[in-house]
């Protein structure tokens, strides 16, 4: 058994009272001396509602309270006495619940008041992700706007490649075609005469003038005398072998019989050299000298000295 008011454990003696409550004495005399009321069902108590019983009575008093007393009685007292047993078992039951559900609800308090901290802190974060989602959404579509727009750049470089691509092309065929018709034979072309150095200057002029069929005559408007390329061969009778011996180029022994045909041939080669030095010079670089034939009836020595 239990005190109904202070649920401590009771042991020797205790106060029972009409209500059907069972007290410790401390109690009692605490709502005695108050004039309260039951802790359980709130009755107002006093001295005469209350009772003082043994909890452990001994066997002396177990068998002499019950002496004298009729069964019917005594079954009704024992009926009492059972359902008083019951009602203080379904109090203290009633009372752990009671303890049991505060702190259950305690329990739940803190619980909740974590939840509630929690539940703020997840709305908080929800309300930042929602924002940031905001900004990415946002950011997403300037993205997608510049990516529209690299887009349309590449399809427009892309377009303006294939336009280099298709020069270049035509471009690189036109330069093999015209790199294909520059290393063809040499016999696709006009034939182009060159002259011989070494030749004679009446073949150097043949040649020339085989070369010139083509080419228009121009005569200059204004009439006059025109100096020929090629002057006229002039005649000296200066030019031979000299004699060494003589003091002075005017003094010549006389010119042998041969000594014409040489004056003819060097003459013929060089042309007149005394009179055009420039024309000989010219002669001399497009023609070989050609040695003159020596005669038969040439004397040994080409030149004569005097007696020693």
């Amino acid at each position: 058994m239990r005190c109904n008011a202070c649920w401590r454990e009771l042991e020797g003696r205790a106060i029972s009272t009409t209500c059907g409550h069972l007290l410790c004495t401390d109690d009692a005399s605490k709502i005695l001396s108050n004039d309260g009321a039951c802790p359980i069902c709130d009755q107002v108590l006093s001295k005469s509602l209350m009772k003082p019983v043994d909890i452990n009575p001994n066997d002396e008093w177990i068998n002499m309270a019950m002496a004298g007393i009729s069964p019917q009685i005594l079954m009704k007292s024992a009926y009492r006495s059972v359902m008083f047993y019951i009602g203080q078992k379904e109090v203290e039951m009633q009372f752990k619940m009671n303890r049991i559900v505060a702190q259950c609800r305690q329990k739940c308090e803190a619980m909740q008041e974590k939840f509630t901290e929690k539940l703020e802190q997840v709305h908080t974060a929800y309300q930042k992700m929602a924002k940031r989602c905001q900004m990415m959404e946002q950011e997403i579509e300037s993205l997608s706007k510049d990516k529209q727009e690299l887009q349309e750049k590449f399809s427009e470089k892309s377009r303006q490649k294939r336009k280099l691509d298709e020069m270049y092309d035509q471009l690189r065929s036109e330069y093999e075609s015209t790199k294909r018709s520059a290393i063809q034979p040499a016999g696709n072309f006009y034939p182009r005469n060159e002259p011989d150095l070494f030749a004679s200057p009446a073949n150097i002029l043949d040649n020339r003038d085989a070369v010139r069929k083509g080419w228009p005559l121009f005569t200059p408007d204004t009439p006059g005398p025109r100096e020929d390329v090629w002057p006229a061969r002039q005649n000296s009778s200066n030019s031979g072998p000299f004699d060494i011996s003589v003091g002075s180029p005017a003094k010549q022994p006389a010119i042998p019989t041969d000594a014409g045909n040489r004056r003819v041939s060097s003459q013929a080669v060089f042309g007149a050299g005394a009179s055009n030095p420039s024309t000989t010079l010219r002669n001399l670089i497009l023609s070989p000298i050609k040695r003159p034939q020596l005669s038969r009836n040439r004397p040994d020595h080409m030149f004569t000295f005097g007696d020693v």
